[in-house]
């Protein structure tokens, strides 16, 4: 099997989606969403795009025909769960993209272990790991008692902001289905595909030679898509691949956008499902998580997926999880010119994105995951400080409450979600 080469153009974050940026400000969050200093999330990935956004006039949202659509959900009613597991009957790596810091998409994930299992599926990747903790998971999972300050050593080692109880008791779920099994039955596994940047190397200024130093082992998205391709397809072996959702594009290349001079620059072509399904595109599904998307205006602001047709549908048909079809499907037909993932893309469509989707809460029920106060102490703040993305902020950290407290921060963006129809 072939393994792209990781060469080191582009940057990645430690902990979710990067975002392009040319003046190399930090400025991006996980998934496309501009934090500014308030959020302290962000991160340099691909010295290609973004600056200040600008304003785009924003184009008329197609109609649909909300009986047809709602109709269709019903004839072809399936759970998010059922949903989600009958896409392995016919492919090996199935990939689960989430929008952050969102409560009811870590339910869904701890609840969907057990029935991993139970449909022969034996591992979940995630994005939420380094793969040099991966003795310590496969330990931490498979032990007699579990051992939450593990569990917490593991995820401060992927990022010092990710003081998340929600994407930790991913760990718990999986070691409670591995104590629930008989002796000597096939373990489930939790793959780390993620590495740990070098933080400390960046005392200064961001150069491209000091972030070559920074991300020592080249871009994220293609080391992880190589992990996948080791992990789980050289073996044969089926997997769900948890991740933020710009890493889990497929054959969708998300646009670089310079969105202070309204132009295009070019399409990224290494995320981690992109790296995957180039090399093995019959195997692989793409799932997307309901959650905002970017619209044109830029990073940080939020719009309802396909001008709102998912929300008004759902409210149609009683607002019940679920999961459907994209691909061959009238969802598929949806249109959003108004959407940052248009750009470029004349006849943008929900199919051009992605090949499934789950629907699991309307946006006014959205939680955000909650914070471990735990996760920060004395004994962990000066290497938490030594591995803190910004050196200039580093000087401003004197307590574990001050990190803890930018987690909480990023948590709450998830409250902007509430107001989108």
């Amino acid at each position: 099997m072939k393994f792209y080469s990781v060469s080191v153009g582009q940057f990645s974050r430690p902990f979710s989606d990067p975002l392009l940026q040319a003046r190399i400000t930090v400025k991006a969050d996980a998934v496309a969403e501009v934090h500014l200093k308030k959020s302290l999330l962000a991160l340099v990935i691909f010295v290609l795009t973004c600056s200040a956004p600008g304003q785009e006039s924003r184009a008329t949202q197609p109609s649909y025909d909300k009986q047809e659509l709602a109709g269709y959900v019903k004839s072809h009613y399936m759970t998010p769960k059922e949903y989600a597991l009958s896409k392995f009957l016919r492919y090996d790596i199935v990939f689960l993209g989430e929008e952050h810091y969102i409560k009811q998409n870590l339910q869904f994930v701890q609840e969907l272990i057990p029935a991993l299992y139970g449909a022969g599926v034996y591992n979940l990747g995630i994005e939420f790991g380094v793969d040099d903790c991966q003795p310590d998971v496969d330990r931490l999972i498979t032990a007699d008692h579990y051992d939450e300050d593990l569990a917490r050593k593991i995820m401060f080692k992927d990022f010092v902001l990710w003081a998340y109880t929600d994407y930790m008791d991913i760990y718990r779920k999986a070691w409670e289905l591995n104590h629930s099994l008989p002796k000597g039955a096939k373990k489930f596994r939790v793959v780390n595909l993620n590495y740990r940047p070098d933080w400390t190397a960046l005392q200064g200024p961001r150069t491209h030679d000091v972030m070559l130093k920074v991300w020592f082992k080249g871009d994220p998205d293609v080391y992880m898509g190589n992990k996948v391709l080791h992990e789980f397809a050289e073996k044969h072996e089926k997997a769900l691949v948890y991740a933020g959702f710009h890493h889990t594009f497929t054959s969708y290349h998300q646009p670089h956008y310079d969105f202070e001079n309204k132009k295009l620059v070019g399409f990224t072509t290494t995320r981690m499902g992109n790296v995957v399904y180039d090399q093995i595109p019959a195997r692989v599904f793409f799932i997307l998580l309901h959650a905002p998307w970017t619209n044109r205006e830029g990073f940080g602001h939020w719009s309802a997926p396909v001008g709102g047709a998912i929300e008004a549908v759902m409210q149609e048909t009683g607002g019940k999880p679920v999961g459907f079809d994209v691909k061959d499907s009238p969802f598929g037909k949806l249109r959003d010119p108004n959407t940052y993932y248009s750009l470029g893309y004349p006849d943008f469509t929900l199919t051009t994105l992605t090949d499934g989707y789950i629907y699991l809460v309307p946006f006014r029920k959205f939680q955000s995951v909650t914070v471990d106060d735990k996760f920060i102490t004395a004994a962990n703040l000066q290497e938490a400080i030594a591995n803190f993305w910004d050196p200039e902020l580093r000087k401003q950290i004197k307590t574990p409450e001050d990190l803890l407290r930018l987690s909480r921060n990023d948590a709450e963006e998830v409250t902007k979600f509430r107001q989108l129809e």
